[in-house]
């Protein structure tokens, strides 16, 4: 082959090669366009996955605990769901009705009892000074509240997760299709390392939700049962919130307490100060003793990234964002340690420790 020819060749490999690049960067950016435009939709479909986990990984544990295959398990599983909706629709969802509809009403109530108070207490008028817009919400002539607000999308968003809870059941049945289908678009060198990225975001996914299913029911018991301790009427509804609330990290036991605190001002100063005591007190035992004890179980988000992840999703995707920004921080952490700290970085686990002993040998 002339020179002429190879310099033709070489030419031709570089241009294929420019090609490549610039097919994989409009690849890229027309993905980012899309994830751009259907980012709710992602965030769904996350959603979904999560149920999935959960499903798969009660199924699994069923049937370690059993004799009964994975199917069973899982209409076990699903059986046993479907009695406790049932017993709970029929023996608190009423009550949690009634306590909603006089929750609604009461907070504009106790709004309007800080204005009157206002005028006889220093502290007080500094805070309505600085709430104006949360009093502008809640007159009696709207009848809803800044946290009626916050709940009412938060129902939303909860009805957008009775879609994800379908389309996880259809995940469930059966994962090994979805799994197999999508590790066969990955290269056949990286397709067992994918499994095992796909595994471990699993196994972080279910032990992340099984610990904060835990984390919310004694939140939510605690709570109802301290505020009935103290005498606070609609204790059940308020301790539900704080519950339900308790799933968004940081912000949402602060937005739980409001309501509270608004129906203790009804009652006085005092009350007020025990029902914030009773919720911090509550916090307390979920950071100090709950949290330290799973935290070997599950991957622990530094709390100022968990921070920073719910004010961007919260910003791009309203309610739903705020809640799966802490499952989407924990996951992303899996990946970015396996794919980027090992296999590009390549610090492993134990590679320190192997180095230290090989320079420990050489001396």
């Amino acid at each position: 082959m002339s020179d002429a020819d190879n310099e033709t060749e070489s030419a031709r490999g570089v241009a294929s090669r420019s090609l490549i690049k610039v097919s994989v960067l409009v690849v890229v950016a027309l993905l980012v366009v899309v994830a751009w435009l259907a980012f709710e939709f992602l965030l769904l479909l996350f959603a979904a996955i999560l149920f999935g986990v959960l499903i798969n990984g009660v199924s699994c544990w069923i049937s370690e605990k059993t004799p009964l295959s994975r199917k069973a398990s899982m209409g076990v599983f699903f059986v046993l769901f479907l009695i406790s909706v049932g017993l709970f629709g029929w023996l608190v969802a009423p009550s949690i009705s009634e306590q909603v509809d006089a929750l609604s009403e009461s907070l504009p109530e106790a709004v309007e009892r800080l204005r009157e108070r206002a005028d006889d207490s220093a502290w007080v008028s500094r805070i309505m000074e600085y709430q104006g817009s949360l009093s502008e919400a809640v007159s009696p002539g709207d009848g809803f509240s800044v946290v009626t607000a916050v709940l009412a999308s938060l129902g939303g968003a909860l009805t957008s997760f009775v879609v994800a809870f379908a389309i996880g059941v259809c995940l469930a049945i059966n994962p090994r299709v979805y799994v197999d289908g999508f590790v066969k678009l990955i290269p056949l060198s990286y397709r067992a390392r994918t499994k095992e990225v796909l595994s471990e975001s699993g196994s972080t996914l279910q032990s992340w939700l099984i610990a904060k299913l835990i984390e919310m029911l004694l939140i939510g018991v605690l709570t109802t049962l301290g505020l009935w301790l103290l005498g606070i009427e609609l204790a059940l509804v308020l301790g539900l919130i704080a519950g339900l609330l308790s799933f968004i990290p940081n912000i949402g036991p602060v937005i739980a307490l409001v309501p509270a605190l608004l129906l203790a001002s009804l009652e006085g100063t005092r009350t007020m100060l025990y029902v914030a005591g009773l919720y911090a007190l509550v916090q307390a035992l979920e950071s100090y003793v709950f949290t330290p004890w799973m935290q070997n179980r599950i991957v622990s988000v530094p709390p100022a990234l968990t921070i920073s992840l719910q004010l961007l999703f919260g910003l791009l995707a309203g309610t739903l964002g705020l809640l799966l920004a802490t499952p989407l921080g924990a996951v992303g952490m899996v990946m970015i340690r396996m794919l980027y700290v090992e296999d590009v970085l390549g610090d492993r686990p134990g590679r320190e420790e192997r180095h230290a002993a090989e320079d420990y040998d050489e001396r």
